[in-house]
Formats: structure tokens, sequence, C-alpha cells
């Protein structure tokens, strides 16, 4: 049996859960990361996703909370990825050639800086295409 990867990429909706109590995701989100933490994994994100929580947080709970966050974050072991022109240059390329699948930048941007680490797993709670080979971890927290 192979050795399973312990690399993970927290997506933005995780994060959202993680740090917003009033989030229907929030009980699910703790127990994922309470998972990840107990079984040693290697924890990453993007300067993408972390823009994202931190504006809708600023938006919906206030700026307290988002530097909250992102002082949390800054503190954590979470090691954040940042996209350079390169990664800007295959997402182009794979939403040109994938029209049709619906595909968002944040979404094709987060899985070409997973493949670049060699990251095949990502905990979401929102739908994820499996760009690249990757895959929806089985860590929800469900």
């Amino acid at each position: 049996m192979a050795l399973q990867s312990r690399k993970i990429f927290i997506d933005s909706s995780v994060l959202m859960g993680f740090i917003d109590r009033a989030d229907s995701n929030h009980p699910k989100a703790v127990k994922a990361m309470e998972n990840l933490a107990r079984l040693g994994y290697h924890l990453y994100t993007s300067s993408i996703n972390i823009n994202e929580v931190y504006a809708a947080l600023a938006r919906e709970t206030g700026v307290s909370v988002a530097l909250d966050f992102l002082q949390a974050m800054l503190q954590s072991d979470i090691e954040i990825l940042f996209p350079q022109k390169a990664d800007y240059i295959t997402a182009n390329r794979m939403l040109r050639s994938n029209r049709e699948r619906q595909l968002t930048l944040r979404e094709v941007l987060n899985a070409t800086l997973m493949q670049r680490r060699g990251i095949v797993q990502i905990l979401t709670f929102t739908y994820w295409h499996n760009l690249f080979g990757s895959y929806v971890s089985n860590l929800s927290g469900s």
C-alpha cells in the first residue's frame, strides 16, 4: 500500500468556516483542522485564499475579526503559497482550453500552486474540479 502524502491544501471555504463561528461549516472545519494536526499534516494555502477570507470577514464581521484572522495566519504553521507570472500563464491556458467547465481563476491558480508543490489533496467545502490530478480530501471533519 502506497504511503499517502502528508501535504494538504486548505481552501478559503475551510479557513472561513474555521474562523467564523456563525458559518454553518464551523464545526466541520474545527474537527478537520484538529484531525490534520493530530495526523501531522503539512498545511498549505495561498495568498489568494487569505485575501478572499480577509475581505469577506472585513465585510461581514468587521475589520477587527479580519485583522485577527490575518494575525493568526501569519503566526500559524500553514505555509502560504504565492502565484508567480508563470502560474498565471498556466491558469490562462487552462481557462481558455476548458471554457465549458466553468472554472474560476482562483480555483485554477490554487491548483497550479498545488501542482508546483506536489500537493494532491485539498480540504474544501465547495465543489472542486480535480485539476492536475488533485482531489478533495476525505478528512473534511464529517
